[in-house]
């Protein structure tokens, strides 16, 4: 009989045998592993121990891939130092090309540009490369230049690259590159290339579609001056696979919807303005009726009969109309752009917050705009604390509100602000909000004290840098004498359109010498043909209500463009309201033009970038 107790001992002594067969990793003595570095150092060791005994081309492959090996280990001078004892004389086209890449891109790598391209000029021009090796060559040297911030040796080079590539989505790509080093030249130079660069075909081409573009002032000059460059150009690159702001342009039907309902109230508390409005697009519409071109079929619709959206989209479905310009009503405005959707383009005439459904439109002249054009100004100025004067009115607010709001976006801050509602009201408003009034106080505590008058003079507030003032020109020439008396005659002020009447006045507005303003063109500019025409019939053009005569031009002139303004960010339509421009895919938004007075009559600033 076996003993139970001899077995076990034996089982164990087995599985200790065995466990002893397979040594835990901790006891195992490190391997001899010949690390990737090393076995790489074994290759590039081989490869120039071949190369020594071969033919001169084979010997120029090996020790290429020997430098090729070096770069990858990062051993960049060594790798330059076998490349560059390698005579290329006598070495095929692509061979050459191998070794002029793996030294210029080690150049770049090392951010010396200029070696770059000295080592890509070893490629001689008699041995043309295969395409894949000549789109190659182009972009490195494209990459040395864009190092060089060689904004016109890149562009040349990406031309060339650009007639190479086959692939169209590639040729695209790189096309959307050329039209934004293009964009990056100026106008001058653009202007010297078209003259006299000498360059080629394509080349020529695309200076001469970036500068008509360019310089044409708002989206139908650039229409225009685009069909014009298509005349010319129609084989160019360009025109077969245009950059994307290009091609905007180019699918642009500006045709004129063909059936339009001009939705305004003939009654009630609106009627009047939208009177006014409804002249202004009428105007325009004579006019380009009289200049020959398509106009729509208009439809007249009351909105005091059509007030909310679903009587609205049932008209525009029943009449078949192409596009809606209205409602002017606020709150109408608003009721639509809660819409989840419209059945056709609608272009309001008022202003609504928040997210509005696709295809719904909003022009309007809210006086906040105004407001963050002058904060915008005031920051480009160099201001960054300001002080704010708005009357207190439910206007006033809103535009202090918007003030407020665009100067802190901008990184501004306001250190101090008050409101006013009466004229008498004006003096202590302003010593308030230059603290010159706590100078008065002070010297009248110290004479309490001595029993003797005492002279002192007012010190506002050095924390301010410029004023942002609100305020119709009745107020506004008051205030801007009390700031002087309260010692703050230099201290920039920036208002919006209310501060000026409309019509130049240099006896009343004489005490308004040195504020700035900004206006509508169609008051600050030089007035147009329509202007003209409409103040031959009108005595208020040159009023605050006039303004409205000018909302109802632009109505109609923006029309046919809203689709190119959807597609096209930097888009610019030149209107009686300002430079006209798609902002947050639906609102239109107005760069505005701005004056300074000088012996009490408004003078032009130079306009700012938008």
């Amino acid at each position: 009989m076996t003993n139970p107790l001899r077995l076990s001992l034996a089982a164990a002594l087995v599985a200790a045998l065995l466990a002893g067969c397979s040594t835990p990793a901790f006891m195992r003595p490190a391997p001899s592993a010949t690390t990737a570095a090393e076995r790489q150092q074994n290759e590039i060791a081989t490869l120039l121990d071949e190369a020594a005994h071969a033919q001169p081309i084979r010997a120029a492959e090996l020790r290429t891939e020997a430098a090729r090996l070096l770069i990858q280990q990062n051993r960049r001078d060594e790798a330059i130092r076998l490349l560059e004892r390698i005579d290329t004389d006598s070495l095929p086209p692509i061979l050459r090309f191998d070794i002029a890449k793996l030294k210029a891109g080690t150049a770049l790598e090392q951010q010396d540009s200029q070696q770059a391209l000295v080592y890509l000029a070893e490629m001689p021009s008699s041995e043309p490369l295969p395409t894949a090796q000549a789109i190659e060559l182009g972009e490195l040297r494209a990459r040395a230049y864009q190092q060089q911030h060689n904004t016109l040796g890149e562009l040349r080079e990406l031309i060339q690259v650009a007639q190479l590539q086959q692939d169209n989505q590639v040729r695209q790509n790189l096309h959307e590159r050329i039209w934004a080093l293009l964009n990056d030249i100026p106008t001058a130079g653009l202007e010297e290339l078209v003259r006299t660069s000498g360059g080629s075909y394509y080349e020529q081409g695309w200076y001469e579609l970036a500068y008509d573009l360019r310089t044409s002032s708002d989206l139908a000059q650039q229409y225009n001056a685009l069909n014009d460059w298509q005349l010319l150009w129609q084989s160019h690159p360009a025109m077969q696979q245009p950059p994307a702001t290009v091609s905007a342009l180019l699918g642009s039907n500006l045709e004129p919807a063909g059936r339009i309902g001009l939705l305004l109230p003939q009654s009630g508390p609106l009627a009047r303005a939208a009177g006014a409005i409804s002249d202004g697009f009428m105007a325009a519409y004579f006019e380009a009726q009289r200049d020959g071109m398509p106009v729509p079929e208009l439809q007249l619709l009351d909105a005091t009969l059509i007030n909310t959206p679903e009587q609205l989209f049932d008209v525009t479905r029943t009449l078949q109309l192409d596009m809606v310009i209205g409602p002017l009503d606020k709150d109408f405005v608003t009721a639509i752009g809660r819409s989840t959707s419209v059945p056709v383009p609608i272009l309001a005439l008022n202003n609504t917050e928040g997210m509005v459904p696709p295809h719904f439109y909003q022009l309007g002249l809210a006086a906040e705009d105004e407001a963050k054009a002058a904060a915008l100004r005031a920051w480009q100025d160099g201001h960054r604390q300001m002080l704010m004067m708005i009357p207190e009115t439910e206007w006033g607010t809103r535009v202090g509100q918007a003030f407020l709001r665009e100067f802190e976006r901008l990184g501004g801050a306001v250190v101090g602000a008050v409101s006013f509602a009466e004229q008498s009201d004006l003096a202590p408003k302003v010593a308030a909000l230059l603290h010159t009034d706590s100078s008065a106080a002070r010297a009248a505590r110290v004479q309490k004290v001595i029993g003797n008058s005492v002279e002192f003079e007012k010190q506002p507030r050095a924390d301010a840098d410029a004023l942002f003032l609100s305020a119709m020109p009745v107020d506004a020439r008051q205030i801007k004498p009390l700031l002087d008396y309260n010692y703050a005659q230099d201290l920039p002020v920036y208002a919006t359109s209310h501060i000026y009447s409309g019509s130049p006045n240099s006896i009343s507005d004489i005490d308004l010498n040195n504020v700035q303003f900004c206006d509508l063109p169609w008051v600050l500019g030089p007035p147009s043909t329509l202007k003209l025409s409409m103040s031959q019939e009108r005595d208020d053009t040159d009023t605050r209500f006039g303004r409205l005569y000018a909302l109802g031009v632009d109505a109609y002139r923006l029309h046919p463009y809203l689709k190119q303004l959807e597609a096209s960010p930097m888009a610019r339509i030149s209107g009686e309201t300002g430079e006209l421009y798609l902002e947050d895919g639906s609102r239109i938004g107005r760069a505005l033009p701005w004056a300074e007075f000088k012996n009490g009559v408004p003078q032009l600033l130079q306009t700012t970038s938008y």
